[in-house]
């Protein structure tokens, strides 16, 4: 008697539930959707979702739309959609958000996400399949406990194990509110779970997800974040390989859709239209960038300039329209007149030196040293154009790469490398060698592992000052690095023979023969140095000099006879 009472009691519990039910599930399974996504091998994977907002946003499985090149949303009443963009994705707990286009009169039934956490005990009713016959019932269960992630979000545990029909389906609270999607059980015969419906409505788009594996991995369009620098960082932060694509494309067109105001856009647009070859529509996107009301014209006339110099930079490029390094320099002197940044003098500088007109470029860096944009570099790059102006005095030349290595503070950092070996080639032009023999040592402190060239170039300056040991060393250090460059082994045994280390001389003599046997040099200092110790053969190696051309041998000959 009292078996028969307890199950009377469960059943009427059992159909009060199914009564509450009844008041929202037609309402419900309206809202419910199935999502067909097709991967690049036209393959298709299907998954459940649900509307859960009347501008059509819906959450749904990961998994069906990891590899997705085309997606489509069929509602309950049969009417399809494409899916617009991906709003957010987790494959850790197996949730996307995505949303379809309505049009302006559409509406769409939806599940409101729960105001609060469901608690163990709590009822819920897990909805059929979305395919599944319109008179089918929810499945009745409770939740048997309820765990926090992220601190803020839930995730369930059921009390029962669910079909495999049911997943992703949506779990209702008594008032009719989404509480969660159902995931399966890793095992049969275990619970089933829900992932709360809040973290799957609360997944979105920053700009630091350009490079989120997750949504990588949907190739559906992503809505670009709120608020326009998130949307043009997002845009930025994109692969090589995404900026080589369609979607590119249509995330610009997206930014100049929200931001028509915003130069941005259109620089993008016109950068990557550039980059594809198509000077056409580059010039379009540029032009009707200028024509809309509001926008910072200063950005898209330096953009044009640095489009335009990086044409010109490539010797193949054909001239398109009055695309010249003359109409970089005015886009650039452009951009300056209406906003002057630094930048955009900078800009009109190197196009003017690219151009060839080096004293107004000259005029140009020099200026940008009084500025905040003031570099070593520019000191150099004006010291570069009165090189390239005959007649200029060593002296300016040596004051400007002066104040380029004065911007840095002893002792010098690896950066001022480069603009002390640039004063060092001008010293020694200038016959300040010793001086720039101090500049390829600080040079060599800075940078180490130096190539055999240096250690000769240096070893040459240093002959002319008188400094044999340390043009000993240098000689010596060129072959180490370049053992099979005959030019150091003759450079050696003539440096050998001018401190009197005869026999060295000819042992590095000997070297260089071996390696080249036709190098006339070899040939006379091996010579010489046989005669200067009365060896007889000394006059066929000399001979063996004037038959490659050597007139210095000759002279020895003459001399000997």
């Amino acid at each position: 008697m009292k078996h028969t009472y307890t199950t009377l009691i469960l059943l009427a519990a059992c159909l009060t539930l199914q009564a509450k039910t009844s008041k929202f599930l037609t309402k419900s399974r309206a809202a419910q959707v199935t999502v067909i996504a097709t991967d690049a091998s036209g393959t298709l994977h299907e998954a459940q979702g649900v509307f859960v907002s009347a501008d059509g946003q819906i959450v749904t499985d990961y998994d069906a739309l990891k590899g997705a090149v085309k997606a489509t949303v069929i509602g309950a009443n049969g009417r399809e959609w494409s899916v617009r963009y991906v709003l957010g994705a987790n494959s850790m707990y197996n949730v996307a958000r995505i949303c379809v286009s309505l049009t302006e009169k559409e509406k769409v039934e939806f599940l409101t996400p729960a105001t609060q956490s469901a608690t163990a005990g709590t009822p819920v009713f897990v909805l059929p399949n979305a395919k599944a016959d319109k008179k089918a019932l929810a499945t009745t269960d409770t939740i048997a406990a309820a765990e926090k992630f992220r601190e803020t979000y839930d995730y369930y545990t059921l009390s029962h194990e669910l079909s495999e029909r049911q997943a992703g389906c949506p779990v209702l609270n008594e008032a009719g509110e989404l509480v969660g999607l159902v995931q399966l059980a890793t095992k049969n015969g275990q619970n089933s779970y829900a992932i709360g419906a809040r973290f799957a409505t609360d997944l979105s788009i920053a700009a630091i997800d350009a490079g989120n594996n997750d949504l990588r991995s949907i190739q559906l369009q992503k809505r670009l974040p709120d608020g326009e620098q998130a949307a043009a960082s997002y845009i930025f932060l994109l692969s090589g390989k995404d900026r080589d694509s369609t979607q590119y494309m249509a995330y610009v067109d997206d930014f100049i859709r929200l931001y028509p105001a915003s130069a941005s856009g259109y620089v993008m647009r016109a950068e990557a239209q550039a980059a594809a070859g198509n000077l056409p529509a580059a010039l379009e996107a540029y032009n009707t960038g200028l024509a809309q009301p509001g926008v910072a014209a200063d950005e898209l006339h330096f953009s044009l300039s640095k489009t335009i110099y990086g044409l010109n930079q490539n010797p193949n490029y054909e001239t398109f329209q009055d695309w010249t390094l003359e109409k970089s320099v005015e886009e650039a002197a452009a951009a300056y007149k209406v906003n002057a940044l630094p930048v955009y003098l900078n800009q009109e500088a190197h196009a003017l030196y690219a151009a060839k007109k080096y004293s107004e470029a000259c005029e140009k860096f020099l200026a940008l040293t009084k500025t905040n944009l003031r570099t070593p570099e520019l000191f150099l790059y004006a010291a570069q154009c009165l090189q390239m102006q005959e007649g200029t005095p060593a002296d300016t030349l040596i004051a400007l790469q002066d104040s380029a290595v004065n911007c840095y503070s002893r002792p010098y950092p690896r950066e001022a490398a480069t603009a002390i070996l640039m004063r060092a080639t001008t010293l020694e032009k200038a016959g300040r060698t010793r001086d720039a023999i101090r500049d390829l040592n600080e040079y060599e402190h800075l940078t180490g592992n130096l190539n055999a060239n240096f250690y000769y170039e240096r070893e040459q300056m240093e002959v002319k000052c008188r400094m044999y040991p340390a043009a000993m060393n240098d000689i010596e250090r060129a072959i180490r690095l370049a053992p099979t460059e005959p030019l150091y082994y003759a450079e050696c045994a003539a440096l050998n023979y001018r401190v009197g280390q005869t026999d060295d001389a000819m042992h590095y003599a000997e070297k260089a023969i071996e390696l080249a046997p036709d190098y006339a040099d070899a040939y006379r200092i091996l010579g010489v140095c046989l005669h200067d110790k009365g060896k007889p053969e000394a006059r066929k190696y000399l001979q063996k000099a004037v038959e490659l051309g050597d007139k210095l041998a000759q002279n020895v000959l003459d001399k000997m006879k």
